[in-house]
């Protein structure tokens, strides 16, 4: 009788380490699903509601500035991705002593299928691009080309700042083709070419 009651109090040890084995395992495992999806939504999140870095030009005289974003790590989504950048007549103490009218153009490579506005102000709803066109070099590399014909004047005689908003819309539409655009990076340069008030 001792002998079977031993037998019976193995069996049931032995199953009880395979119940908390188990029990453990599955523990463990749903806590890595869990924090993997976690993970992905945080990334997703981030992309949707990431700050874009401000560039900001500061025009003094009669020149030409380029500045450079580069567009990296985009998805296809219904949100357009958006950067902001500010023209100046002024830096620090130091301010243009001539009146100053400057003009935008926006060169872009076309590594990627993307749609792109800008907007004056901020609360604007208005395009200020006035024509997009494409052009190749010598290598046969295509750019494009967004200018904003109309002139914008800074008086001389007051600290003046103007703000853009570059819209970048990487369709929604190309989500079905996830590999044929990862890893690829479009490189927009914003030149600002100021001349002076005659």
């Amino acid at each position: 009788m001792k002998g079977i009651k031993g037998i019976g109090e193995y069996f049931n040890q032995r199953e009880f380490k395979l119940y908390l084995f188990f029990s453990i395992l599955l523990v463990v495992t749903l806590f890595s699903i869990r924090t993997l999806n976690f993970t992905q939504a945080r990334y997703e999140s981030s992309v949707l509601s990431e700050v874009s870095p401000t560039l900001a030009f500061f025009v003094v005289g009669v020149e030409s500035t380029t500045g450079q974003i580069k567009l990296e790590g985009m998805v296809p989504r219904v949100q357009p991705y958006l950067y902001s950048f500010q023209v100046s007549n002024f830096s620090g103490t130091d301010r243009a002593n001539v009146d100053l009218t400057y003009s935008i153009e926006i060169i872009t490579t076309t590594n990627m299928p993307l749609n792109f506005k800008i907007y004056k102000g901020t609360n604007s709803t208005n395009d200020e691009i006035d024509s997009d066109t494409t052009t190749t070099d010598v290598n046969g590399v295509y750019y494009r080309h967004l200018v904003i014909n109309d002139v914008s004047t800074m008086n001389y005689s007051t600290a003046t700042t103007d703000t853009y908003t570059l819209w970048v819309e990487f369709p929604s539409s190309y989500m079905n083709y996830p590999t044929d655009y990862a890893g690829i990076i479009d490189l927009v340069d914003i030149k600002i070419n100021a001349e002076q008030v005659v």
